[in-house]
């Protein structure tokens, strides 16, 4: 039996993405398929390119790259970030890709560390997708 596998793609590489896409990089059954970040010094951008995943410093122009990716984590703090994709999404008929914002993202790195609470947020003002 073939092994499923899950196309992602992370917008924000720094205090929550990177630790992110480092557990990510860890699973065959994940391929990242590109990494954004306005800073391309980021912690998260220098391990994608190290790893040879495609980087973006505008993460429309990774939203578009990548397509229909299964799932697309969203942990820049930019709220205005959020809507574009969304009417990007809605423009392409893009009914597939799953958008994980900080809330979940946190939970996820908070389950791989074992840790008895949840994560900080590094972006109190999210309120998720709207």
């Amino acid at each position: 039996m073939p092994h499923e596998t899950l196309s992602i793609a992370l917008i924000g590489a720094g205090r929550t993405g990177t630790p992110l896409l480092k557990d990510l990089l860890h699973y065959s059954y994940i391929q990242v398929l590109g990494v954004a970040d306005q800073d391309r010094e980021s912690p998260g951008m220098r391990l994608a390119r190290d790893k040879a995943i495609p980087c973006y410093t505008d993460p429309l122009e990774l939203v578009e790259a990548v397509g229909e990716v299964d799932i697309l984590i969203e942990v820049s703090g930019d709220r205005d970030l959020k809507s574009h994709i969304k009417a990007h999404y809605e423009q392409t008929g893009n009914r597939k890709t799953l958008i994980v914002h900080d809330l979940l993202a946190r939970l996820m790195i908070s389950l791989s560390d074992r840790s008895p609470c949840l994560v900080p947020s590094f972006h109190p003002d999210d309120e998720g997708i709207g």
